[in-house]
């Protein structure tokens, strides 16, 4: 993993507690952006780190996070991603009896996508290509950090 950034993923799901699940998109998407590392201008960054937090949540979109949160005394960056976990009546891999808060998204403060979970066949595959895409979007609107613009580089 590079020392310029990291992806942590978290739920806020209490029936979403399989660890290894979470463990495996972590590794995954990391290697995601190992690949990905070349086509954003993270040396704008000096030697400041960037942290993309996946959170996953009973919410109503995926949500990229506008603002990027500072955390000067770290020396880090954070973008904001949620992502919703659907239930049973939204796809057939969905969560049974989902509880936690339902928080939804507002366009003041988040860019939202549209999740498609009948574009998946289990958990797995629609939270990490959920998380992927909201990357990629991430990086596509850019977010400032330190004054400098942080998105994918022009080819």
């Amino acid at each position: 993993m590079n020392n310029q950034y990291a992806v942590l993923i978290s739920s806020e799901i209490p029936e979403l507690g399989e660890l290894d699940l979470l463990r495996s998109i972590y590794r995954e998407l990391n290697g995601y952006m190992e690949d990905y590392n070349n086509q954003i201008n993270l040396d704008n960054l000096g030697d400041w780190k960037l942290l993309i937090q996946i959170n996953l949540r009973n919410t109503n979109g995926i949500g990229i996070f506008k603002r990027a949160k500072r955390f000067p005394s770290n020396k880090e960056f954070e973008i904001s991603i949620s992502i919703p976990v659907p239930n049973l009546e939204e796809a057939r891999y969905g969560i049974s009896d989902m509880t936690g808060i339902y928080i939804p998204l507002n366009i003041k403060n988040f860019y939202i996508l549209s999740p498609c979970f009948s574009k998946y066949d289990n958990l797995y595959h629609y939270i990490l290509e959920s998380a992927k895409q909201a990357i990629d979007a991430a990086f596509t609107y850019g977010f400032t950090c330190n004054g400098k613009r942080i998105k994918k580089k022009s080819l």
